[in-house]
């Protein structure tokens, strides 16, 4: 058994590959630059979802005991319609034996809805075994995009999220929860809502992260609009910062405000908190 990584040099599968490689269950990372900037010491290989000839390239990796891929994570591009090129590479997967697929995606994706809800669809369709995670925000965003600069260098929290509460996550989280799919006896073949400990507003983020620091940081309130005008001012393509905008203000409208039990009950641990993860992560900010 071997396990396919795809956004091999992301924030979830680079922690996957840490779960994995301590079980000793081989894996392979896939993305477009994986084997020039993949981990050191683990398996690459060159995968661009927009590039269907490079959909075989992990089929013909020779892992050292003869191992075959039989599962797959599934990490979407960011592009407007990735679902032709994720649906073809599913059925070549299956021609390849391959049996058990996680697809990791946003918390308010619906199966056969707007964008990759129509992949989720598709793996019913298809009949494998497989399990959708609907991931909430990420605790990481603080600490390595989006936020990062602004609370070192400004002292600042920017969104349209007004007071709108959110269950944060750790990245390792969605790594633990799918690496018990991908890899237990038992099938899962379910939706699993992965989401943190508390539902925490930007606010309270701010108040917490003050205290931390020593420091006031603020949760500066924008409108739609104005978020919208921060956004393209980054290298983010207009789909994508329109997108990023809309989720924050429904999450201002409470669309991300439910907690659940969900990483306990497939983990056997309860998920960080904020605080606790705020103490790992925080000279980062100073």
């Amino acid at each position: 058994m071997a396990i396919l990584l795809t956004g091999g040099t992301g924030k979830t599968s680079t922690r996957i590959a840490r779960f994995l490689q301590d079980r000793k269950t081989p894996f392979l990372l896939a993305s477009r630059k994986a084997e020039a900037a993949g981990p050191s010491g683990k398996s690459a290989t060159n995968f661009d979802w927009l590039n269907s000839s490079t959909f075989e390239k992990p089929f013909q990796h020779k892992f050292p005991d003869g191992e075959s891929i039989s599962a797959a994570y599934l990490i979407a591009p960011q592009v407007p319609d990735p679902v032709p090129s994720i649906n073809a590479f599913i059925y070549l997967a299956v021609k390849h034996g391959v049996k058990i697929f996680v697809m990791m995606t946003g918390s308010l994706v619906e199966k056969g809805g707007h964008n990759v809800g129509k992949v989720w669809s598709h793996l019913d369709d298809v009949g494998v075994e497989y399990t959708v995670l609907l991931a909430t925000w990420l605790m990481e965003n603080f600490s390595e995009q989006r936020h990062l600069h602004s609370i070192k260098n400004e002292s600042k929290i920017y969104t349209a999220c007004c007071n709108g509460k959110i269950p944060f996550v750790t990245a390792r989280e969605i790594a633990d929860v799918t690496f018990h799919a991908l890899t237990e006896n038992k099938p899962h073949d379910t939706m699993y809502r992965v989401l943190g400990p508390e539902s925490l507003s930007h606010d309270e983020i701010a108040e917490k992260v003050s205290s931390s620091l020593g420091r006031n940081i603020f949760h500066i309130k924008l409108s739609e609009e104005q978020k919208l005008q921060c956004l393209l001012g980054s290298d983010r393509p207009e789909y994508l910062v329109k997108l990023l905008a809309s989720l924050e203000v429904a999450a201002a409208n409470g669309s991300e405000s439910s907690l659940n039990n969900a990483v306990k009950s497939v983990t056997g641990r309860p998920p960080q908190n904020f605080d606790a993860w705020m103490q790992q992560i925080r000279s980062l900010w100073q």
